[in-house]
């Protein structure tokens, strides 16, 4: 678009957006919308083609805004859509109609030309996920979201309110002042979230149907949902406190469903002849035993950490092969230098902490993932599994099936790869005085933020290798440390019992990554004590012996003073995520 075709769009969406925002604005024809789309399009294509070489920082912050900005409004824009596609019986519209309006705008001069018998398509969805050549279940997704989040009809074809009205609000009204903004995907998320657990919406039918998932307190859970959304940090962070927050309800005795409590593995249809896909589904208990199995298979500085980031059986890489490779992570000590790399948290027992070393292996015909492959002598390498495969670096997700394979494979006569001890998943629990004193009615959540039940919580407390961290009745941790410069495992979980992870608002790595800070420096004479301790993550720690982060404690709590770019109003904030 050249500088005068730009000058005369520029005109003519100024004309368009006074004629619309005027006290008696006509309605838009579909000509002029279409010109106005059009229009509007050719603008934003020609700024981002005018940015995409800049080299100042700050237009690229205000196009990431823009983009942004236009997403979320692009968001409401479908569903706003998909809602009157359903509420004028779109699916009607005859073929001849459909043709037209691909190539030009709507005539609304006249009546719209429908069919006389059976409509162009089954349902709204159908004709949406054809014109917009989107899957079917993607098109009656977002026809949900319409009902759910802006309206509903009846069965004589009159509106109704939407199911959940609270998250309606935020999804169609958002708050410009909001900081930081709220998205509307992660409105549509939770109104997803909340409709699996809701019985089918059968107003249409004529059956009302409105919120049955209750909290506690007798509130519908999409109004409590509605109030985490406005409050949260950070997108994570509503995420987690919004699942926990459906999952509690929907797991109360009275309100659960059999879908949300039976546990099971379950054989899904194979789709690929190369893999399998299973779901599995636990209970609370077990999915926080694989979520430190997770966690402890994604920390690169633990041997079996790096003994399952590699195929299968493969070796994992030497301590001097890593270095030389560059694959080796520098210590905090290294990144800072400080002398403050043994604050580095870890879950694990300390003696898996050293360099994994494969061990030799004499076996005959062994190929290149280390398992023997039983094939006769002088065979060549087109019989074998992998011949001359390279060796590939594991996703997140592959190191944590790994890490389960590993578990349930190895025997006790058998050594893991690389000859390196085998994860060990360990349950912390966080409780205070008076629940531990009353195990009947109390209850606690783990390191990961999974609440237990009191049943739960009595068996768990029965088991081997379970550490409670007390609290008193002001939810203050009972010292059990001593004062030193390398922050003892005991007093390492203490400080996790009681910050949860990294302190940092929207922080969300897991605590077996959190380091530990001397809120005032050892080399200045600070100690090591609860008090004066604050867990951090990697980058966060490096801020904060940058100085671009401060630490400060607010009764007896550390908190987190962000940057002024961040936080203009420079206050101590604290990571709820956690909570």
């Amino acid at each position: 678009m050249n500088t005068t075709a730009l000058g005369d769009t520029l005109s003519q969406l100024d004309r368009e957006l006074t004629e619309l925002t005027g006290p008696s604005a006509p309605n838009l024809t579909g000509t002029s919308l279409r010109a106005l789309f059009t229009g509007t399009t050719q603008l934003l294509s020609t700024l981002r083609e005018h940015l995409a070489g800049t080299e100042d920082p700050r237009l690229a912050l205000e196009l990431a805004s823009a983009g942004q900005a236009l997403a979320d409004e692009a968001a409401r824009m479908r569903v706003t859509a998909a809602d009157r596609l359903a509420a004028t019986n779109a699916h009607t519209l005859h073929p001849d109609e459909l043709d037209a309006l691909r190539t030009t705008g709507a005539d609304t001069s006249r009546d719209a030309q429908r069919c006389t018998g059976r409509p162009s398509f089954l349902d709204p969805a159908a004709l949406l996920a054809s014109w917009l050549h989107l899957p079917y279940t993607e098109a009656a997704t977002l026809i949900q979201d319409a009902s759910d989040l802006i309206g509903r009809r009846n069965p004589a074809g009159q509106s109704v309110p939407p199911r959940f009205t609270h998250l309606g609000a935020l999804f169609t009204t958002p708050d410009p002042t909001r900081t930081p903004v709220l998205h509307p995907s992660l409105v549509q998320e939770t109104s997803r979230k909340l409709a699996k657990r809701e019985p089918k919406d059968l107003t249409f039918e004529g059956t009302g149907t409105e919120p049955t998932l209750r909290h506690t307190d007798g509130r519908a859970v999409e109004e409590h949902a509605a109030d985490v959304l406005r409050g949260a940090q950070s997108v994570k962070e509503a995420e987690k406190h919004v699942t926990k927050l459906i999952s509690s309800a929907a797991t109360t005795p009275g309100t659960a469903t059999k879908a949300s409590v039976r546990r099971g593995l379950y054989a899904l249809p194979v789709r690929n002849a190369l893999s399998r896909e299973f779901l599995l589904r636990v209970s609370t208990l077990e999915g926080e035993v694989l979520d430190s199995l997770i966690a402890q298979a994604n920390n690169p500085r633990t041997r079996v950490g790096q003994a399952v980031r590699t195929n299968p059986g493969a070796p994992a890489p030497s301590h001097d092969e890593a270095e030389a490779s560059g694959t080796t992570e520098p210590t905090s000590g290294e990144q800072n230098g400080t002398d403050e790399d043994e604050d580095a948290a870890s879950a694990v027992d300390p003696s898996i902490l050293e360099p994994a070393v494969p061990e030799a292996t004499t076996e005959p015909n062994t190929a290149s993932s280390g398992f023997p492959d039983f094939l006769p002598e002088g065979v060549g390498n087109e019989a074998r599994w992998d011949p001359e495969e390279t060796e590939t670096i594991a996703t997140v997700p592959e190191r944590a099936l790994n890490a389960l394979l590993d578990i349930l494979t190895t025997t006790t006569t058998t050594t893991t790869a690389g000859g390196g001890a085998r994860i060990r998943p360990e349950v912390i629990v966080h409780l205070k005085l008076e629940n531990l004193q009353d195990l009947a009615a109390g209850d606690a959540r783990t390191a990961h933020g999974v609440h237990l039940p009191p049943g739960e919580l009595r068996r768990l407390l029965c088991q081997a290798e379970i550490i409670p961290a007390v609290f008193n009745s002001k939810s203050e941790l009972l010292d059990y440390g001593r004062a030193q410069r390398i922050v003892p495992v005991k007093l390492k979980r203490a400080v996790l019992a009681r910050d949860g992870g990294c302190i940092v608002p929207g922080c969300t790595e897991p605590p077996e990554k959190v380091e530990f800070h001397h809120i005032d420096p050892w080399w200045k004479g600070g100690e090591t004590k609860l008090g004066n301790l604050g867990a951090l993550c990697r980058g966060a720690h490096m801020d904060a012996d940058a100085g671009r982060i401060q630490v400060v404690l607010v009764d007896g709590l550390p908190h987190v003073i962000l940057p002024k770019h961040v936080d203009p109003e420079q206050q101590p904030r604290r990571n709820t995520y956690w909570d």
